[in-house]
């Protein structure tokens, strides 16, 4: 799927717990972002093989006792990583900088905030749209990169006297 063709902004919610869920769904409702969600690392390993999300929304320690560092290797398996967001009740500046020291886009305190989910969530999606063009359009080779190719034939030629 191309950059240019992806119409709605796709969320993966990885948060185990129902009373997490409902505040993401009552955020989100009546706008054009789609949730999916995805309670174990099982199910959050089948539905990105599956399926294209700009953002993944994980909590810190799920019930099924993963943690959000084994969501993010998921992620980061993949060509365009989404921007990994992690969630849990007593963030801290440690987890926070933990967090964003292994390359996830934020941390949210839950519950969450609307104001703030509203705030993160977008830019979240933009960073990872603005990967995906980049990766669309390749890096662009600089001038001086590019074969001479003039200089190369005239070198052929002269070796074929």
């Amino acid at each position: 799927m191309g950059w240019n063709t992806i119409q709605v902004r796709s969320i993966l919610v990885a948060l185990a717990s129902g009373e997490e869920c409902v505040p993401l769904r009552r955020i989100f409702s009546g706008t054009d972002w789609a949730l999916r969600f995805a309670p174990a690392l099982s199910d959050v390993r089948a539905v990105l093989g599956a399926s294209s999300f700009g953002v993944v929304i994980c909590a810190a320690k799920s019930r099924d006792g993963h943690c959000w560092k084994e969501v993010l290797n998921e992620v980061q398996r993949l060509p365009i990583p989404p921007q990994l967001i992690v969630a849990d009740r007593l963030a801290d500046e440690g987890l926070w900088a933990e967090v964003l020291n292994l390359g996830c886009y934020d941390l949210l305190t839950t519950p969450f905030d609307r104001e703030e989910v509203l705030r993160v969530v977008p830019r979240a999606w933009d960073f990872w749209k603005r990967e995906l063009e980049h990766a669309a359009t390749g890096p662009k080779t600089p001038k001086s990169a590019e074969p001479d190719w003039q200089s190369y034939r005239k070198v052929l030629a002269a070796g074929a006297d």
